[in-house]
């Protein structure tokens, strides 16, 4: 082969360059894991295009050697793909600005610290969990003292020891979310029975009530002969609660003065590299009283500030009144802390995002917050849905990074510690005229005597038996109301004259008023988990609306041809688990029900959640628009659980009543799908060929079940999967099964780990046990491992394996 010099300088730099930007991976991979802010979709789609690089640069230099071809054949590529990793590499150190030691401070602000007055109680905790003889345990601890933070850390623990086979954490709180805690449990639930049948520990956080019912919150675990299969962790802020619940009560105190002054620094500068600020800053930690939430948003609020700033910050917590709030359960030092914090944000957005963030409670969805800011406008320059979102983000992580908000551990929910939220609910509404009432309270004569003012209604739980015949509220933009039972039933009129209303969420609202039409400046309505039978025709006239959910409409059978085509501004339309009796055919006048056609003609739409269980044959050929950024798609019979663990933007299911290869729409789907689920494939032999010839350039997830005749998931020399999230080949369960197996090929897989996990028999076997679990590859022949760069080891429990006996290996990582 005739390499020319300045051919091979080409070389050297891709090769440099591939090596830079794999580092620049490494580095923005570990700031999206210990810092939340940069959990952007812009930063995810960062790291997919990343790999793809990675991937397209390693093939072009295997074609250099391999294939034998000239070099100067592949020069001009190769000098293409050098420019794009420099440009790629720059755009990273725009996402990673901020000092590394900034990134630590911040990683210590929302974590768990083992601080002394710490470590004693979790040490208890782990105790307890590996007694056999104790199956409930209890943790309390007066608000703020840092019990989610703390059970947290003992779930990182728990699983990092492998102690149990799963380990879920739900938060209950005064009125549990019973949906989303039951999504949350069946990511490690039996999917059909919701059966617990291994060793699993269940965190349940923030409970109010004694008498748990744990079958309503989706655990169905076994008892026999005395014997449970799971174990329970409570926190509570009330010690006779978790008295009743558990065998064994572990109580969470204040921080020793110590232990307050060292998360102080963590989180602020420290005090002691700058002259004259020890003082001050000792002073402000005492004020905070050992409450770890309280020192938090102070330290948060003095990051990088001046002596002067200190000082004021000192004086007014020394003179700050303390209000008498209705609901003061907020220690005076976390109340001043609060409004310090609050009156320190720089945009009038930001304490109004601060204030949507309250009203949504405990484990709130960034879509929820996001249908609020569509709908009220707050974000008057930006143009779409996804702008917005991209806006809320960047809001959120402020406010997280001040310790306003705390880190849900999800990039799709956020949380707002109760004292905070109570402290919004209470001081903050009165500034931007809302009312809101939550938990068991009701609207009272006061409420409505000021009704002229208000701008903002949230009514959760509350006793909408009250409501007036007729709001009069001239100002109103924003009626949120939710309630279970039949009193939710709205007056007819109550949202007559009121053509200012932007947002309206109804949840689970059992009628819906006739004059919804007249509501024609509505952006968002939400009707989600109605009890209603039939969409009102009239909801076809709101034409601004860029919003419709209409998740959890469980018994919604009608939708009166042309409401959904007539919202031609709409942008995001929500029916998982809802309306599926789709009528066949164009012609609306011919049909009792909305057709899949009209969708085609919401040429604005960006995201959507749809369950299609006709002939897929039938589903019309544009139906899913080129503008689909966000979905969540069930082609075929019912499908049980609309979340996804992974918390990715676009699902995909598939259970075919025939062929799907041919079908250009949903062809069309399979090429932007972040986690797809095949069941029952028809006429399918070859996974990539046959679905997505491109090679599924975003796929991260694969799930292929009950499809007899794949015979290759991938049989092609060109690349596929570049983005595919493999840190394992096969489980141990598997790989018994595949008494065949004759060849494995694994390259440029570059989070591979091992290439047979068996966690899943580790955990609470006895060696005994293990025996029987032996994997036997015998008829195995060859194994080739090429560019798997965080390979451990073929089985991280090599004594339960027999590999093969004899013939080729090739073996190559690094």
């Amino acid at each position: 082969m005739f390499v020319h010099k300045d051919q091979s300088n080409v070389i050297k730099v891709l090769r440099k360059q591939i090596a830079e930007l794999e580092d620049e991976k490494e580095s923005v991979k570990r700031y999206t894991e210990d810092f939340y802010s940069s959990r952007t979709e812009a930063l995810q789609n960062w790291l997919e295009i990343t790999s793809n690089f990675i991937q397209r640069a390693h093939y072009l230099l295997e074609d250099v050697g391999k294939r034998g071809k000239p070099l100067f054949q592949l020069r001009k590529k190769a000098e293409q793909i050098c420019k794009d990793i420099a440009a790629h590499v720059q755009e990273a150190r725009g996402f990673t600005v901020i000092p590394l030691s900034y990134r630590q401070e911040k990683v210590a602000a929302g974590r768990f610290e083992d601080f002394e007055s710490r470590s004693d109680v979790l040490k208890d905790i782990m105790e307890a969990l590996r007694s056999p003889g104790i199956n409930k345990i209890g943790v309390y601890g007066k608000p703020g003292m840092g019990k989610t933070m703390m059970v947290r850390e003992v779930k990182r623990r728990a699983e990092q020891e492998r102690l149990f086979d799963a380990v879920l954490m739900a938060t209950v709180g005064r009125n549990p979310d019973l949906p989303r805690i039951q999504d949350e449990i069946a990511c490690v639930s039996n999917e059909e029975t919701g059966l617990i049948e291994k060793n699993v520990l269940v965190i349940l956080d923030d409970i109010w009530e004694p008498e748990l019912s744990l079958e309503l919150l989706g655990i169905n675990g076994k008892e026999e002969d005395n014997v449970v299969s799971y174990k329970l962790l409570l926190t509570s802020r009330d010690r006779d609660v978790v008295s009743h619940a558990s065998e064994t009560q572990i109580e969470i105190g204040s921080l020793a003065g110590g232990d307050a002054w060292n998360l102080f620094k963590k989180i602020a500068d420290d005090p002691n590299k700058s002259r004259g600020l020890p003082f001050y800053a000792n002073e402000i930690t005492k004020k905070c009283e050992g409450l770890p939430i309280a020192v938090a948003t102070l330290a948060n609020a003095l990051r990088r500030r001046n002596l002067i700033e200190w000082k004021t910050t000192l004086r007014k917590l020394q003179s700050l009144p303390f209000d008498q709030l209705n609901s003061s359960q907020i220690p005076q030092s976390l109340y001043s802390a609060i409004k310090l914090h609050y009156s320190d944000l720089k945009s009038n957005e930001l304490q109004q995002i601060f204030l949507l963030c309250s009203l949504l409670g405990q484990n709130a969805t960034i879509q929820n917050l996001l249908k609020y800011v569509i709908g009220l406008g707050l974000f008057p320059e930006v143009k779409s849905i996804e702008e917005a979102r991209a806006q809320v983000l960047n809001l959120v992580t402020k406010l997280r990074d001040s310790s306003l908000l705390l880190d849900s551990g999800s990039s799709l929910y956020f949380d707002m510690h109760d004292l905070v939220r109570d402290f919004a609910t209470s001081t903050v509404s009165k500034e931007y005229g809302v009312l809101a009432l939550t938990e068991d309270a009701s609207v009272n004569r006061s409420h409505m005597e000021a009704m002229e003012s208000i701008k903002w209604i949230y009514l959760s739980n509350g006793d909408t038996s009250l409501l007036p015949d007729e709001l009069k509220c001239p100002q109103l933009t924003f009626f949120h109301l939710s309630k279970e039972g039949p009193s939710l039933a709205s007056p007819p009129n109550l949202f007559r004259d009121k053509e200012g209303l932007k947002v309206l969420i109804e949840l689970g609202a059992t009628n819906i008023g006739t004059m919804m039409g007249e509501l024609e400046n509505l952006k968002v309505l939400s009707l989600a988990g109605s009890d209603i039978k039939e969409l009102p025709r009239q909801i076809g006239q709101l034409t601004n609306l860029k919003l419709l959910d209409l998740s959890d409409c469980t018994e919604l059978k009608v939708i009166p041809p042309g409401v959904l085509s007539n919202l031609s501004g709409l942008e995001e339309l929500y029916m998982r688990n809802s309306f599926v009796q789709w009528a066949e055919g164009i012609e609306e006048h011919e049909n009792q029900n909305a057709s899949l056609a009209e969708l085609q003609r919401l040429k604005l739409l960006t995201s959507i959640e749809l369950h299609v269980i006709c002939n897929i044959q039938k589903i019309p050929g544009g139906l899913f628009s080129e503008n689909l950024a966000r979905f969540k798609v069930f082609l075929g019979d019912r499908w049980n659980y609309w979340s996804s663990a992974w918390g990715v933007s676009k699902l995909l299911k598939l259970k075919p009543d025939e062929r799907i290869s041919s079908h250009h729409s949903v062809k069309k789907l399979l090429k932007k799908t972040n986690e797809l689920h095949l069941e029952g494939l028809i006429g399918v032999k070859n996974v990539v060929n046959e679905l997505d010839n491109d090679g599924f350039q975003e796929l991260k997830y694969l799930f292929v079940q009950d499809a007899s005749e794949v015979q290759h998931i991938i049989s092609v020399l060109k690349p596929a999967f570049p983005v595919l999230e493999l840190k394992n080949l096969f489980s141990a369960s598997i790989a018994r099964q595949l008494q065949q197996l004759q060849e494995i090929i694994v390259k440029h897989c570059s989070d591979m780990e091992e290439i047979i996990d068996d966690k899943e028999q580790e955990s609470g076997n006895s060696a005994e046990e293990r025996v029987g679990h032996i994997v036997e590859l015998i008829t195995l022949r060859s194994l080739k491992l090429q560019r798997l760069p965080k390979l451990i080891s073929l089985n991280s429990s090599c004594r339960n394996m027999t590999f093969f006996y004899e013939k080729s290996i090739m073996v190559s990582w690094g």
